[in-house]
């Protein structure tokens, strides 16, 4: 799996976890450099939270959404879920 560096961070004055996945410069199952395993992620945060809105960290209060090369959640439960499907 990837190697994930967990931080949190304010948007718009509210708390979100975030999850940033760190690239690896190894072959891993035909995935160099996790470019694989970042859209397998993203596909798998639309199918358990729904879909993140289009204009992302513009949107307040949303549940999820990726800016900066990381996963952002608003609630803490759903960066455990993304942790332990990922890790």
């Amino acid at each position: 799996m990837a190697k994930l560096e967990v931080d949190e961070g304010r948007v718009y004055g509210a708390r979100y976890w975030t999850v940033k996945p760190i690239p690896s410069w190894e072959l891993y199952h035909d995935d160099w450099g996790g470019v694989d395993i970042w859209n397998s992620m993203f596909e798998w945060c639309i199918d358990t939270f729904g879909p993140t809105p289009e204009d992302g960290v513009w949107t307040p209060s949303s549940r999820w959404y990726v800016n900066n090369a990381k996963f952002w959640f608003r609630a803490e439960a759903d960066r455990d879920w993304f942790l332990l499907r990922w890790k």
